[in-house]
């Protein structure tokens, strides 16, 4: 019997992006800890960030995306998600800088048939798109990325 295939695509990062998210975690910290000799009560506040941004990390890495036979398995931090097949309405491309648990501008808005919407970012975006193309029959290529007939993009 063979085993399942699955198919793992990486996560897309912009490097700028994740610059941006560590200099937002950095320079409180620091400038807490530099307060401390003064302020003894902001090595506190330094701690209490570094958990804060520990936190946000766990909550959105590792992130990886699966094209398995049963469907699209989205791992983003502690979130794991399986949307079957059948379920996927729209994956829609975009380019968005507003903030999001993923470390890209290029993205892709996953659409199900319930109206919930998953937010990824596949480093391999065309691959990507073709391999859940080849299992969702009800889905047909168009301009913004993939979706069933006449269906309009869910943002615009």
């Amino acid at each position: 019997m063979a085993a399942p295939v699955k198919l793992r695509f990486a996560t897309r990062y912009d490097r700028w992006l994740v610059l941006s998210v560590a200099c937002a975690a950095v320079f409180p910290f620091i400038t807490a800890l530099s307060m401390v000799p003064k302020q003894p009560v902001m090595l506190l506040v330094a701690m209490l960030l570094a958990v804060f941004w520990i936190v946000v990390l766990v909550s959105v890495l590792p992130q990886y995306y699966e094209v398995r036979e049963e469907g699209l398995f989205l791992r983003q931090g502690w979130r794991r998600t399986l949307v079957p097949w059948n379920l996927l309405v729209q994956m829609q491309t975009m380019q968005d800088s507003r903030s999001a648990g993923v470390f890209s501008t290029q993205r892709i808005l996953v659409v199900t048939e319930s109206g919930k919407e998953h937010l990824i970012a596949a480093a391999e975006e065309e691959r990507f798109l073709e391999e859940v193309r080849k299992r969702c029959p009800q889905l047909e290529k168009r301009p913004f990325g993939l979706a069933v007939p006449l269906a309009p993009p869910a943002w615009s």
